[in-house]
C-alpha cells in the first residue's frame, strides 16, 4: 500500500488488533473462576509459576486474605492451526462495559492527538505520547453517556479496573507487540493496558460541566501498536450509538476489524466459524444452540443500524449439498443473493449438463481464503508475508484441482500447502504447465489494470488540486501569493544547504540509494533552474494548500472515488 499521505483524523477512533482478535474481556461471569479451581485444573507450569508468585504476595499481605476464593479469569485453546493459546487476567476482571470504557479513552487520546500523520521515511505514525490528560465529563461525552455523579463515579470505578487489571499471555501467545513482532510470553510479570491512573478530588453539581483534570497513561506496547499500524478503523458516534448492554459493541469491533480484504477492498460478506467465534469474542457457553442465542440479539441490533445488511448461521442452510457450524456476517447485498454466489462458485460441484473440467478462479482476497481453509490469522500472514502471492495461488489452484479429481476435500489444506511452498518436490512448471499459465496470464492482467487505475487516479487528483488551487486563489489572491512567496523562500535559503549536504555525504551511499539521491539532486538543480515550475515547488504547494483548505489527502481521495 502507497502510505504516502495517510493520517488519523479527528472523526476516527482504533482499535489495537489484540482487542479484536483476542478475549481480553469478558462477556459472563460464567467466565470467572477462582485460584483455587484453577490449581486443581490442568495447567501448565508457566501458570503454576505465576500463580506461586500470587500465593506468596497475598501470605505478605498484613491483613488474612482468601487466597484460594481469589477470582481470576483463564482460557486455554487450540487455533485453527493447532498452536496452543494460553492466558490468565487477575487483581480485577475487565467485561464489556470496561471495554467501553477503554474504547472510550482511546478514543479520547486519539482525538486530542489528531491529525496523526504518517512518518514516511520511518514507517510508522508520529505519536509518542502515552499519558492523556481530560476530564471525565469529556470522557462521558465522548461515550455519549449521562454527565451526572453516578455516572462518572462508574467511569472513575472501570479506568481503575483496567489499571488492576494484569494479562499474561502464554504457550504460543495471546498479546502480539508489533514494534518487536512477536508474541509476548509472560514469566512472572502481567500486563496492564492502563499503567497509570490520577483523579483529582472533586465537588460535583448536578448537570454542571466538570473541569477538573484526570491523567490516564497507557501501556507502552499500545501506543507502539498504534504507531507500528497493529490496528483497525472504527466510527466512535457510530459504536456508542449502539446499545451499550450486552455483546453488541464487542461483535460490531470483531466485524469493523475483519471487514476489509488484504487489497483494501470491503468484503461482501466474512464468515466465522462458531469455534472461531467462541474463542475470541469471547462466548461461554459450548452447544451451537446456545451459541447462536447469544449471538443473535446483537447481530439483529448490527442489522437495525445498518453495520451489516443480514446474517445467518452455516448450520441452518444448505450450501452445496452440506452445512456447517459457522455464522456469515453479510456487509452487502442479500442472504439470498450470498447463497446463490457461494453455490455458484463451488468448483467442486459437477452439474449432468457441464463437462467435468475443472475451474480456475482466483481467490478475490487470499488472507480469509487461508483462513477458511484452517490456517490461523497469523499465519496467514506470516505465509502471505513470507511468499509471492502469485505463488501462493498457483499451489491453491494445484490443490483444488486435485479436490476437484477426488471429488472431496483435502483434510489438512494448510499443511499441504506450506509443503508445496517450502519445498521443491511439486514443480507446477513441469507437471501443471496449464495452472502456470493461467496464474502468469492473470498476473500480467491485474499489473496493467492497476497501471491504467492508478494513472487515472493520479491525473484525477492533480486535476482537484488544481482547481482548488485556483478557487484559493480566487477566494484570497493574498493569501494565496503569501504561501508562494513563503515556498519559494523557504526551498532558497535549503537550496545552498542541500547542495552540501549532497557532496559531503554522496560518496558514503550505497547503490541501493544512490538512484533515489539523483532524482533528489536532479529536483533540487530544477527548482534553481525554473523556481515556481519545478516538481520540487509544486509538491511544496501541495502540501502546505492540503493543509490550509483541509483538502483530500491522496489516499482519501483514492478511497472516496
Amino acid at each position: 500500500m502507497d502510505k504516502k499521505n495517510k493520517v488519523i483524523k479527528c472523526n476516527t477512533s482504533i482499535v489495537d488488533n489484540n482487542i479484536i482478535e483476542s478475549p481480553l474481556f469478558i462477556s459472563s461471569i460464567k467466565e470467572i473462576i477462582t485460584i483455587g479451581q484453577l490449581e486443581k485444573m490442568d495447567i501448565s507450569s508457566s501458570v503454576k509459576r505465576v500463580l506461586k508468585v500470587l500465593k506468596e504476595d497475598f501470605k505478605k499481605s498484613p491483613l488474612p486474605m482468601d487466597y484460594e476464593n481469589f477470582p481470576v479469569v483463564y482460557k486455554r485453546w487450540n487455533d485453527s492451526k493447532g498452536m496452543i493459546r494460553e492466558l490468565l487476567i487477575t487483581s480485577s476482571i475487565p467485561d464489556m462495559t470496561t471495554m467501553d470504557v477503554w474504547n472510550g479513552l482511546i478514543g479520547l487520546y486519539i482525538q486530542k492527538l489528531t491529525p496523526i500523520y504518517f512518518n514516511n521515511e520511518n514507517s510508522i505514525y508520529d505519536i509518542n505520547e502515552d499519558e492523556m490528560e481530560y476530564t471525565l465529563y469529556e470522557l462521558a461525552k465522548f461515550m455519549n453517556k449521562s454527565t451526572g455523579g453516578k455516572s462518572l463515579d462508574k467511569l472513575m470505578s472501570e479506568i481503575i479496573r483496567l489499571n488492576n487489571a494484569n494479562y499474561y499471555s502464554f504457550a504460543n501467545g495471546v498479546i502480539f507487540d508489533k514494534k518487536n513482532d512477536k508474541y509476548l510470553k509472560s514469566k512472572t510479570k502481567g500486563l496492564s493496558l492502563i499503567v497509570d491512573c490520577e483523579f483529582n478530588s472533586e465537588k460535583r453539581v448536578k448537570d454542571q460541566k466538570v473541569n477538573t483534570k484526570c491523567k490516564v497513561q497507557f501501556n507502552r506496547l499500545i501506543v507502539d501498536n498504534i504507531r507500528y499500524e497493529y490496528i483497525k478503523y472504527i466510527n466512535p458516534k457510530e459504536y456508542f450509538a449502539l446499545p451499550s448492554r450486552g455483546f453488541t459493541r464487542r461483535l460490531y469491533i470483531y466485524i469493523k476489524g475483519n471487514s476489509y480484504l488484504s487489497n483494501g477492498h470491503r468484503s461482501t460478506y466474512i464468515k466465522r466459524s462458531f469455534h472461531v467465534l467462541r474463542n475470541k469474542l469471547p462466548i461461554h457457553e459450548h452447544q451451537p444452540s446456545k451459541i447462536k442465542e447469544r449471538l443473535k440479539k446483537p447481530l439483529e441490533n448490527l442489522k437495525k443500524f445498518n453495520i451489516i445488511s443480514d446474517y445467518f448461521f452455516g448450520d441452518e442452510v444448505f450450501i452445496n449439498g452440506i452445512t456447517e457450524k459457522c455464522v456469515y456476517f453479510i456487509l452487502e447485498g442479500s442472504k439470498e443473493d450470498l447463497i446463490k454466489k457461494l453455490e455458484k462458485s463451488n468448483p467442486l460441484i459437477k452439474s449432468d449438463n457441464e463437462d467435468l473440467e475443472f475451474k480456475m478462479e482466483i481467490p478475490k482476497d487470499l488472507n480469509s481464503f487461508l483462513v477458511e481453509k484452517g490456517f490461523s490469522e497469523v499465519m496467514a500472514k506470516e505465509i502471505l508475508y513470507k511468499y509471492d502471492k502469485w505463488t501462493i495461488i498457483k499451489y491453491i489452484l494445484w490443490l483444488e484441482e486435485k479436490e476437484f479429481e477426488n471429488n472431496q476435500s483435502v483434510k489438512n489444506f494448510p499443511g499441504m500447502l506450506r509443503f508445496a511452498l517450502q519445498g521443491d518436490t511439486v514443480n507446477l512448471e513441469n507437471t501443471h504447465k496449464h495452472i502456470v499459465d493461467f496464474v502468469d496470464e492473470k498476473r500480467i492482467s491485474e499489473q496493467n489494470i492497476k497501471l491504467n487505475k492508478e494513472e487515472f487516479l493520479k491525473k484525477s487528483y492533480e486535476e482537484y488540486i488544481r482547481k482548488e488551487a485556483e478557487k484559493f486563489k480566487k477566494e484570497d489572491e493574498v493569501a494565496y501569493k503569501v504561501l508562494q512567496d513563503t515556498i519559494l523562500e523557504n526551498l532558497n535559503v535549503s537550496y545552498e544547504n542541500k547542495l552540501r549536504e549532497f557532496a559531503l555525504f554522496e560518496k558514503n551511499i550505497t547503490k541501493l540509494e544512490k538512484e533515489n539521491w539523483e532524482e533528489q539532486k536532479k529536483k533540487w538543480h530544477e527548482f534553481n533552474e525554473i523556481r515556481e515550475k519545478s516538481r520540487l515547488f509544486k509538491e511544496q504547494f501541495e502540501k502546505s494548500l492540503i493543509i490550509i483548505r483541509n483538502l483530500k489527502f491522496y489516499e482519501d481521495f483514492k478511497r472516496d472515488i
